[in-house]
């Protein structure tokens, strides 16, 4: 008898539940924020698995960064949250009278978190703090990188209008200062052209800028072009009007460059080649733990960080630093679990690239099936708190929506977590494609929808 009631008071709770879903839904696609829009959506409950509510739950959509929780998840659960990289550097020859008689190579194990700005290890400080104790002041030889000569590290399927920019940094054997670089503009008067007044750091390439100046066009409407090794970036778009200095950014496809280019401020380096003995150790740096990387990977929606990641995968268990090694790891890992693999396209680590997809049941039986570790749980953001959610503040949500959102041009998605009024622990994905109202509208009304569900 008190199972069966305990039974019967489940499946209520449950019929209850969907009807409360069923009642938001109705809401949300009946707003104008969503015409012409697709959109799908699956609740699952934690505990059992069971999909409590669904719509177009199957039906492929571009995830957007919402990729990122699929990369997070599986590497925190292959390699290890207390997993860290470590960056070497090694001198050969003798000092003599404050000279290197030598070269020196630097050994990266892909480490994405190189000097970042996100992070306080600093590799640059090791290294000249290294040739300080042994007297450096010069290098006859060279500073070399190994297995750099012809990697570039971007994803095939990224977009020409996408790889040029911030955003679009991809993660290589060595990655220095996030692996961007600063366009400082002196702004101009409406329709012309703006001076460049500063880079920073230094990076080997030529601008042609085919960009204006806009009092029509606010902020930064600019895009930087250029394939990965060419020397060539053209500028296009458009920067706000005005008379003050304006920055945009850049992705930096030679960060072993600008290291050297930095620590020639300080040492003076030779071009003398060739082959030097006795080879010794002279400084390594770690990088943070995994756990700590995933967290800012997700709460900042980091592609770098997440690319290194996706080609780590490849480097521990094949051997190949690469996308394509480590999303063959994670694509074999998600077999393994027993999830649909044909409920996910991957391309990448960070959903940069427009050709990857995603059922929004495979994304809540994802976040189900990682819900029990508890730094994947951690490194997604809390609506109206923290990282990429704190827009996401909708009364009745705030600190209770734990998700890591996805976003480009027409799409806003959501995948993660909540515990709604009665305890109960539901995953989520909520995905909006070629939605074209503003972003505002779309999250607001997203919020009520999750404030009606909670």
């Amino acid at each position: 008898m008190i199972r069966f009631t305990l039974l019967l008071t489940l499946f209520l709770c449950t019929v209850g539940l969907n009807a409360q879903f069923e009642e938001g839904f109705n809401d949300l696609q009946n707003s104008i924020a969503f015409r012409g829009a697709s959109m799908g959506i699956c609740f699952v409950d934690v505990s059992t698995g069971e999909t409590l509510f669904g719509n177009n739950a199957h039906q492929f959509f571009y995830p957007a960064s919402v990729q990122k929780v699929i990369t997070a998840a599986g590497a925190l659960s292959l390699l290890g949250s207390d997993y860290q990289y470590e960056t070497k550097a090694y001198y050969s020859g003798e000092v003599e009278a404050g000279v290197l008689k030598g070269s020196i190579r630097i050994k990266s194990s892909g480490d994405p978190t190189t000097n970042s700005a996100y992070f306080n290890p600093n590799f640059k400080a090791d290294f000249l703090q290294a040739l300080k104790l042994r007297g450096v002041e010069e290098i006859e030889g060279v500073i070399t990188f190994d297995n750099q000569e012809s990697f570039h590290g971007t994803p095939q399927s990224w977009l020409y209008e996408d790889i040029g920019n911030y955003y679009g940094v991809a993660s290589q054997k060595f990655n220095y200062k996030d692996n961007l670089y600063r366009l400082t503009f002196q702004q101009k008067q409406d329709g012309t052209t703006p001076d460049i007044v500063g880079v920073k750091p230094k990076v080997p390439y030529s601008f042609d800028l085919q960009l204006t100046c806009s009092s029509a066009q606010k902020g930064d409407n600019a895009f930087i072009l250029g394939a990965p090794f060419s020397a060539e970036r053209e500028i296009v778009g458009s920067i706000s009007a005005g008379a003050g200095a304006f920055t945009i950014k850049g992705a930096n496809a030679h960060p072993q460059y600008t290291f050297i280019e930095e620590i020639k401020e300080q040492v003076k380096i030779g071009a003398r080649q060739g082959a030097y003995c006795n080879e010794q150790f002279l400084c390594s740096t770690k990088s943070p733990s995994l756990g700590e990387l995933v967290q800012v990977t997700n709460f900042e929606s980091i592609n770098l960080f997440a690319e290194g990641i996706i080609n780590t995968l490849g480097l521990v268990y094949t051997k190949t630093y690469s996308t394509r090694g480590g999303l063959n790891v994670l694509h074999k890992y998600i077999s393994q679990k027993e999830l649909d693999t044909k409920e996910i396209i991957l391309k990448d680590g960070s959903g940069l690239s427009r050709l990857n997809a995603m059922t929004p049941h495979f994304a809540a039986q994802w976040i189900c099936e990682h819900y029990e570790n508890d730094r994947f749980r951690a490194s997604l953001p809390i609506s109206g708190e923290s990282g990429t959610l704190r827009h996401l503040n909708h009364a009745g949500i705030k600190g209770v929506v734990h998700a890591k959102s996805g976003s480009a041009e027409g799409v806003l998605n959501y995948a993660g977590y909540f515990q709604n009024k009665e305890g109960r622990t539901i995953a989520f994905a909520i995905f909006i494609n070629q939605a074209y109202q503003s972003q505002y509208s779309i999250r607001r009304e997203i919020g009520a929808f999750l404030a009606k569900c909670i």
